[in-house]
C-alpha cells in the first residue's frame, strides 16, 4: 500500500508540477527572448535609418515589424497575467531594458502592461526602477505614469489602488529629485 501511494505522488510530482514549472520557465525564457531581439531589431533599424542605407532600412523595418506584430504582441499579452502569478525580476529587466529602448516607437501598448505589472508588484516594481541610471529612470517612470494613466479603468477597483497611486506619486518625485542632482 505505501509503495503505490508513493508511486502515485511521485506520478503526480512530475506530472502535474513539473509540467506547470516547465512552462513557467519556458514563457520566461521566450519574453527574454522576445525583449532582446526586438531590442536588437530597434537597434539595426536605427543604424540602417542613420546610415540612410534605404534598402537595410526596409529590410530591417519589415523585420522589426513582422516580430513586433508576432512574437513580441504574443508576449505582451500574456506578460501581465504570467508575471503576476510568478514574478520573475530577469523578466521584468529585460522588459524595461525594452521600455528605454524603444521609448520613442510610439507604441503605447508596453506602457500599459507595464503599468499592470506595477499594479500587481508596486514594490519590486519601483526597486528595480530605482536601480537605473537617471537618464532611463525617467524614461521608465514616464511610461510608467502614461501607462498607470490609461488603465485606470482596470484597476481602480483594486483594495490598494489608493496606495498605488500615492507609491507612483513618490516615485515620480524621487526621480525628478535624483535628476536635478545629477
Amino acid at each position: 500500500m505505501k509503495k503505490t501511494i508513493c508511486t502515485l505522488f511521485c506520478f503526480t510530482v512530475v506530472f502535474c508540477i513539473f509540467p506547470v514549472t516547465t512552462f513557467a520557465n519556458d514563457f520566461n525564457n521566450r519574453a527574454i527572448s522576445a525583449f532582446q531581439e526586438l531590442r536588437k531589431l530597434n537597434d539595426e533599424w536605427t543604424s540602417a535609418f542613420l546610415s540612410r542605407d534605404s534598402a537595410a532600412q526596409s529590410e530591417k523595418g519589415k523585420l522589426l515589424t513582422d516580430h513586433k506584430d508576432n512574437e513580441f504582441a504574443y508576449i505582451l499579452r500574456s506578460l501581465p497575467e504570467e508575471y503576476c502569478s510568478d514574478p520573475q525580476m530577469d523578466v521584468l529587466r529585460e522588459f524595461m531594458k525594452t521600455l528605454v529602448s524603444t521609448a520613442n516607437s510610439g507604441d503605447e501598448y508596453p506602457t500599459y502592461v507595464f503599468a499592470e505589472l506595477y499594479a500587481c508588484d508596486p514594490d519590486r516594481v519601483t526597486k528595480e526602477i530605482l536601480s537605473l541610471t537617471p537618464d532611463e529612470k525617467n524614461i521608465v517612470v514616464e511610461n510608467l505614469g502614461y501607462g498607470f494613466k490609461n488603465i485606470t479603468y482596470k484597476i481602480e477597483s483594486l483594495p490598494n489602488y489608493r496606495e498605488l497611486i500615492e507609491k507612483l506619486e513618490n516615485l515620480k518625485s524621487k526621480v525628478r529629485t535624483d535628476k536635478k542632482g545629477d
